[in-house]
This record gives C-alpha cells, structure tokens and sequence, in this order.
C-alpha cells in the first residue's frame, strides 16, 4: 500500500451550475428529510428546461482538527426517465471509506401524499480501485420520473484537492464550507465565471463559505479539453505538506516500490533485445527499434497508473501491463541501450492538466518515457497505444505538463508537452470532367504526424471500406474502387495514400456543377452552436491543402468560376486561402488551410465561430460549366 500516496477524488458526483438567480428567492440547502412540496411537483429546471435531471442543492464542509472531516448533503431532482442514472451514486476516496456514516432515501408524490423510501445500506458495497482508492457505492431505490433523491455522508479523507461547482446536469445550490487549521498555509485559486451567492472568509483564508446558484450544465463540445479543466470550481493548494512541492512529489514516487524500485529490475531476454538495439547506427534508429519492440510485444490491459501492481518481471511475462509497466520496460531497455531517457509522470487528457503552481499527486495518473534530443526537440514514448510513434509526442499529452525525474542529478522538472511543428495533410487531384456529367481521376494524399496516425488507425482497425468512406466523407456519388497505402509502418516518413476514383456531377443539357473540395477529410463545421461553455483545444496545428486539376469537356465553358479569396482570423491565428485560375481549358483550384495556435478561450468562440462558418460557405461553392 503506498499510503503517501492516499488521494481524494472528492465525489465523481460533484456539481454545479450557470445562469441567472431568481430575483425572488435565492437557492440554498435544506435539513435532511425536509422537502418542498414545489420541488416535488416540479416539471423542469427553470434555467435548462432541457435538463433531464437537476441538483437541487450540494453542500459540504471540510474541517481539519485531528484530521481531515468531510460533511455532505446533496439532493437530486429526476425529471424524466433519462435522468434516473443520477440514482446510481458513487463516492470515490482513499481507504477511509470504509468506515464512512451515510445515509440516502427517494422521496415520491402519491396522490398528493409525501412517500419516502430509505436506502438500505446492505445494498451497498466497497468497491476497490486500486492500492490507493476504493469507492463506496449505492443506487438509491424507488427512483421515477418526479423522484427526489437525496444523500447525506461524512468521511475522513487524506486530500482535498478542489470543489466543483459544475456537472453534466443543472445545479440550483452548490456550497461550500472550509475551515482549516492556521499552519496549513492554504492558498484558493477559483475558476469561477459567475457572481458568488456567499463569499466570506477570514483573513487568513483558513475559514471559507463560498456558493453558486443556478450554475448551468457543462455539455460536451467539440474540441474540448478534459472536462475537469473547464469546470466553475475552486481549487485548494498546501493541504498536505509532505507533498506541498514537485521535488519532493518525485523523491517520494521514485523511492517506492512500485515506481523506483521496478528501474533495476531486468526482464527475461532483455540481454538479447539490448543486443539487437546496438546493431543499429542513429540514436533514432534504437529509439523505434526498441519502442516498436515493446508496442508490439505487450498489450495494455487498459488500466492507466503510474505505478506497478504486481511488477514489471511479471508484466512482461504475462505480455500485458498497465500504462506504467510498459512505459518503465520501454524506459529500462533505452536506459540499457545507451540512451539518455528519463521516466516522465503525467496526467492523461480526461484527469485534467498538472499545474506548476498547484504540486500534488491527484494530477498523477500515468508515466510515459522523455528523452531530450536537443536544447528545443525532444521525444514523448507510450507504447501503449499500438499506432502511436516514437517521434510524435502521443497526444493525449499534448498542451499539459510532464514531470520529468532524473534521479541521477537530483533534477525534477515540468515540461509542457506541446508540437510546434504542424502536421500536414496534403491532396493533390487530377481530374477530367466529361460531357456526359462524369468526372473521372486520380487523387494522392499525404498525411503526416497526428494525420498519419489517425489515417493508419483508422484503416488497420476499421477496414479499407470504411477507410473509404472516411477518404470520401461518407459522399455517396463519390466512387473510389480501392485504395493503396504506402508507409504505414515506418514512422520516419509522412503516409501515402493513393486511388483513382469516379464520381456522377449533377449536370443537365446545358449546365454541370461540381465541387472542388473533394478528399479534404475536415468532417461538417465542428462549430454551429450559438454558445460555448467550455474552452476550445485543437490539441495540435493541422494544416491542410488541396491542389486540383480539373480538365473541362470539350463544347463547354466556365459559367461561373469563384474568385480568389483570403479570410484571417482577427488575431491572425488562423489563414484560408482559396486560389482559382483557368488556362486552356483546365481549371486549377488551391485550397490552404494554417493554423498558428492550438487553444482558444471561450470568449474568442464567436470569433472562431465566424470564420468557420465562412470558410465552410466557401468550400461548398460550386464550379459551374455551360455548353457552348
């Protein structure tokens, strides 16, 4: 048990809510039992009717004394059907679960009569995460559309992290009280949009309430980083000393047996894999040799830690691991090999982004392997995910940061993981129109990086057809017999895919129309919804360009051709070009897409919005040919 490690993930119930207070009452919790009749016969939420369910109220406190106590209250209107699966409730902690006091009940309208069903606690259970959690959990019973629910428990806990006031559904009330001893030093970073219903604290900051009302859901949206990051909430730094910095996070995680302790530990035949790994010249060379060697050798059993359960001697025999146990194997054979590689702790894209200001262990789920190239360049290796690249940071790391230990020096540093380098994906068309209203041609396209990899993953694990369809955007008049790749498996050049294809134009006695936008493998506008709630991250640069040649039928004309044009983000971040000539009887079209920056806030939403919404109005422009 690494007990230095205990975590609190509060409650994957913790919860919140947007939009306006009611100018006549102002939300706030009630005792336990006590239930409005209002919010019995209540029908929808007053500020998201669509809602399907919606915190009535969500209080806590947390007191420290002799240790760290945690009191909570939250009750739950169902609306619908859909909205049931709030019932099922979930409270994850360290090991103190075990003994926590809680109690839960639904509470019903019959015939205007109050009908209240408890929870039996023998219908619930422990269960364990891993060496570090284990979770209470419960389904409150009785529950139907008009249901009130409600849950009350108090537990000690090892860590606090934050409180959240925002969820996937509604919140009406969320509160929450703190009072901490005074040589705690604590230090509250809010991430809070809306005005406090309560704000008061001391001077020091060791006492606090603070509470929202009418905080709107938090809905998935494209592009959207880990939903953790774009919650309202408040986070707490230095409630625990012996992990109040990063040097002494990393000291503490290296010297356990689970992490450290696996470094020295060889795995059977590694003599002869170090062997082959030397054959080769260039460090990049043994990099992919070795990489390679271990994605293909071991299967990630899909649980992402840091650290070791049962070892990696025994991962490696069983040829299926954690994210830990194969990143560590992948680490000690580059370290045998001569390579200068260090073990780097992260927080995967879901678990939210690690902060420099805010150093504790809940922001620690996983380990990948970083090896400095140069004083700019340098490699991120996770061999759990098959048609990841030895040269290609894995991008469920990208825009956070790493903890890079080396031991050796005494060096522990964090470095955002981000690639300045933008990956292409370049079409290059050649096509020759009929008089009949057939197009017939050729296409290459040239993918490189991310492109790369989701081209390849797509194809190995969906299958040509579908592949396809992915190439054609699911255009049904768009005809493409087969396809050819080239360079799958050979992470040092871009992918090359490469068909002929056929398509029907919509055409009549005088006139044929087409699109020129063919192949181009953006999907629709990602960015139709009026609002955003959350940020917006492309995670990385994706260029595209498109180049056509389209041969016109003889007996016919251009009728109307589409101008040249440039559309420019206001910050400049992003550039579409539209390039259109004719020369003797061929048209030749140019699209560019470039983006400079990966992450936009919220507020440049209308922004970004806008210029989609034109650059998607010009690739849909037709060519228009008449008959002479």
């Amino acid at each position: 048990m690494h007990k230095l490690f205990i975590l609190l993930i509060v409650c994957t119930f913790s919860l919140s809510v947007k939009g306006q207070t009611s100018p006549a009452t102002t939300p706030a919790a009630q005792p336990y039992g006590k239930v409005d009749i209002a919010d019995l016969e209540m029908k929808s939420c007053d500020f998201e009717p669509d809602a399907n369910a919606e915190v009535l109220f969500d209080k806590a406190s947390v007191i420290t004394s002799m240790g760290m106590l945690m009191e909570r209250h939250v009750r739950i209107k169902i609306f619908n059907d859909f909205g049931k699966n709030e019932a099922n409730i979930r409270i994850v902690s360290g090991e103190n679960i075990k003994s926590a006091d809680f109690k839960g009940q639904t509470i019903n309208l019959n015939n205007g009569k109050v009908e209240i069903t408890p929870l039996d606690k023998k219908q619930s259970y422990i269960e364990n995460i891993d060496n570090q959690r284990s979770a209470l959990v419960f389904t409150l019973p009785n529950v139907r559309a008009g249901s009130v629910i409600e849950y009350e428990y108090s537990v000690y806990i090892g860590f606090f992290s934050a409180w959240y006031f925002q969820s996937t559904i509604p919140t009406r009330y969320s509160e929450i009280q703190t009072v901490f001893s005074a040589n705690q030093g604590i230090k509250v970073i809010p991430y809070v949009k809306q005005p406090y219903v309560k704000n008061s604290s001391s001077t020091d900051e060791a006492k606090q309430v603070k509470s929202l009302a009418n905080v709107h859901s938090l809905p998935n949206e494209p592009y959207m980083n880990a939903r953790i990051d774009n919650l309202q909430r408040i986070e707490y730094i230095g409630l625990h000393k012996t992990l109040y910095t990063w040097p002494v996070i990393s000291t503490l995680v290296l010297s356990s047996p689970g992490f450290g302790g696996q470094f020295e530990r060889g795995i059977p035949g590694e003599a002869e894999i170090i062997k082959q790994a030397k054959i080769v010249k260039s460090d990049d060379e043994k990099i992919a040799f070795i990489f390679n060697y271990v994605k293909n050798s071991m299967k990630w059993n899909d649980v992402t830690q840091y650290y070791s359960m049962d070892g990696t001697v025994r991962a490696w025999n069983n040829k299926t691991g954690n994210s830990g146990e194969i990143n560590m194997i992948v680490y000690r054979l580059l370290k045998k090999t001569g390579i200068k590689a260090y073990p780097m702790l992260i927080s995967s894209r879901n678990n939210g982004k690690m902060s420099p200001d805010n150093p504790n262990t809940v922001h620690l789920n996983s380990a990948v392997v970083y090896i400095p190239v140069d004083s700019v360049k340098y490699y991120v290796l996770d061999a759990t995910n098959k048609f990841n690249q030895f040269n290609v940071i894995p991008v469920d790391n990208l825009n956070t940061y790493g903890l890079s230990l080396d031991d050796k020096n005494g060096e522990y540093k964090l470095v955002f993981l981000t690639d300045i380098e933008p990956a292409m994906q370049s079409v290059y068309l050649n096509a020759e129109i009929q008089s009949n209203g057939k197009m017939d041609g050729t296409v290459e396209i040239t993918s490189s990086s991310y492109n790369k990899i989701s081209a390849v993953k797509k194809y190995k694990t969906d299958g040509e057809e579908k592949f396809i369809k992915y190439l054609t955007g699911n255009d049904n008049t768009l005809k493409v017999p087969s396809v050819k790749l080239e360079n799958m498996d050979v992470d040092s050049l871009a992918l090359t895919t490469k068909a002929g294809f056929n398509i029907v134009l919509s055409a009549d006695e005088n006139y044929i129309y087409f699109k020129t936008n063919l192949f181009m493998t953006m999907g629709p506008n990602p960015f139709l919804s009026e609002n955003r709630f959350s940020d917006i991250d492309f995670e990385y640069r994706n260029n595209y360009s498109v180049n056509g040649i389209y041969k016109i039928p003889a007996g016919y004309k251009t009728d109307a051709l589409p101008k040249s044009v440039t559309i420019v983000m206001p910050d400049q971040s992003i550039v579409f070009k539209r390039t259109v000539a004719e020369d003797n009887g061929i048209i030749l079209i140019r699209y560019a897409l470039n983006h400079k920056k990966t992450i936009y806030f919220n507020n440049d939403y209308q922004d970004l919005r806008g210029f989609y919404k034109k650059m998607y109005e010009l690739l849909d422009e037709q060519m228009v040919l008449k008959k002479l």
